[in-house]
């Protein structure tokens, strides 16, 4: 039976995976952690060995693989046996995609806050703490999210396309991390340093915690497949509708981006998906578009395609800029021909756990599986 036949018939889908106990229990018993990773083994890795040092780390640890090969399983498993891992890891054999797999982790995961990190992402000490106390002193339970501040992405140079769009109108003056009804925001690299929580729109999908009382009527959008360009905004913004969404100065995580290419998709996707997923989100959220706000958000999307072009003609051994023009115009002609829908289901429990009997015969397990 697949999963869309499961869903349908209000059945859990069964997933395979196993749980390792903690060795030096001491975890945030309110916390869990999800990470969703696609054939990154060696970021995982990195990830895991990086919270095993850690004080304040979540109880739960929940990794959800969409990888097509057992590398990220048996790489945990290793390092695992040379760690004094002090919370419960959880490993989750999972079909790929990141809003799916993030909805899985949900499903499995058990403590009130949920935390996400992108895989090739390192908290700094304390990250956890500060973001659950946004939600442990919300006597009101008012606030829904919260995102953490990447301090490699903090008060950094932006990018010359970016500037070049602000400079000529193509995107208004707003605070970072607010979205505006021509479908953009200001980048996290407007954002200075700061202490406290300041009130935002959008947090960042691999930086984040949520509590769980929003994953009673809400799931992550499992429109946005593969590389999911812009799943976070969306979500951010579907949760704004109803709770508060709240910055935090003091969470500081170092995420490594560009360094890991493991899962990324080509230029033309790229490009294809940016666009399709931008025009979704703000047909979605910006019904209140006046025409300036619908005149610079189509002029944009011409914008980049002619940049795009221009870096091409001057650089024509980086073709990656014309293959990314020619996913930009292909993601346009889709959003005219057949403009982008989605349905967002009745938000339930729709996986659940597996477990294989002993964590070291994983691979074996999965082989008699199949």
């Amino acid at each position: 039976m697949t999963i869309e036949t499961a869903d349908a018939l209000g059945m859990l889908t069964s997933l395979g995976g196993w749980r390792l106990p903690p060795r030096e229990p001491r975890g945030l018993n309110h916390g869990s952690l999800i990470v969703a990773t696609y054939k990154r083994p060696e970021e995982i890795k990195s990830l895991i060995t990086a919270l095993s040092t850690m004080r304040d780390v979540p109880a739960e640890v929940v990794v959800v693989d969409g990888s097509p090969s057992d590398d990220t399983a048996r790489g945990l498993l290793e390092i695992a046996q040379n760690l004094q891992i002090s919370f419960e890891l959880i490993y989750v054999r999972s079909p790929k995609g990141l809003t799916r797999q993030r909805n899985v982790g949900v499903d499995i995961s058990s403590r009130p806050i949920l935390f996400f990190l992108d895989d090739d992402a390192i908290p700094e000490e304390n990250y956890f703490k500060v973001l659950a106390s946004v939600f442990l002193d919300d006597i009101a339970g008012e606030i829904g999210a919260a995102g953490a501040c990447i301090v490699n992405e903090v008060n950094k140079p932006i990018s010359r396309r970016w500037r070049i769009r602000r400079a000529i109108g193509l995107i208004p003056r707003s605070e970072p991390l607010v979205y505006n009804h021509a479908g953009t925001s200001a980048p996290m690299g407007l954002l200075k340093p700061f202490t406290g929580s300041r009130e935002v729109d959008i947090f960042p999908g691999g930086a984040c915690a949520i509590r769980r009382e929003v994953f009673q009527s809400l799931r992550f959008s499992e429109f946005f497949a593969g590389y999911s360009w812009g799943e976070d905004l969306e979500m951010s913004l579907r949760i704004r509708r109803r709770w508060r969404v709240l910055c935090c100065g003091d969470a500081h995580v170092f995420h490594r981006g560009l360094e890991s290419v493991g899962g990324r998709p080509a230029a033309f996707t790229k490009g294809q998906m940016e666009i399709r997923n931008r025009y979704f989100i703000w047909k979605r959220y910006s019904s209140e578009a006046t025409f300036l706000d619908r005149f610079r958000f189509y002029l944009d999307l011409l914008f980049i395609f002619a940049m795009d072009i221009a870096w091409f003609l001057s650089r024509p051994w980086q073709y990656q800029h014309a293959s990314h023009a020619l996913g930009v115009v292909s993601g346009a002609c889709g959003c005219i021909l057949s403009p982008p829908k989605w349905e967002e289901p009745a938000a339930r429990p729709r996986y659940r756990l597996v477990e294989a009997r002993d964590p070291q015969s994983w691979p074996d397990y999965v082989a008699q599986a199949g």
